[in-house]
């Protein structure tokens, strides 16, 4: 086995995994964004309840909503009785502080990456192929 048929043997293998792999994960992140729909930013109040639990409220779609928040959102709102959201605009009872949901953008990262490696790879195989 010389230098070329080894490189494209590697070629080969990364082509499968980076493919097989990176285009999974980029049709389950597509698929996810289809079904939320756009995230608009909203202003949301937080109020203290009776047991010092923090909930969050707003006004959308003609209602008010609130839900309680969470110990690790206090990052977003702490000490203000105003903070920076995001509204579904699908579901206007669904709020979160951050644009996107960092778990999908992980995974959109890495199938764009892995799509990436394994499409160089396939092209260099080609090559490789021709040369060999």
């Amino acid at each position: 086995m010389n230098a070329v048929d080894a490189v494209g043997t590697i070629a080969e293998v990364l082509s499968w995994i980076g493919l097989g792999i990176g285009l999974p994960l980029l049709a389950i992140v597509l698929l996810v964004k289809l079904h939320d729909g756009s995230w608009v930013p909203h202003e949301v109040v937080v109020v203290e309840d009776d047991g010092g639990r923090a909930r969050a409220r707003w006004f959308a779609a003609g209602d008010f909503w609130e839900r309680p928040l969470r110990a690790e959102e206090s990052v977003h709102w702490h000490g203000r009785e105003e903070a920076d959201a995001f509204l579904s605009e699908r579901h206007p009872s669904l709020m979160r502080f951050e644009p996107r949901r960092p778990l999908l953008h992980a995974f959109q990262v890495l199938g764009i990456t892995l799509a990436g490696v394994g499409a160089a790879s396939v092209i260099l195989s080609i090559v490789l192929l021709f040369l060999g």
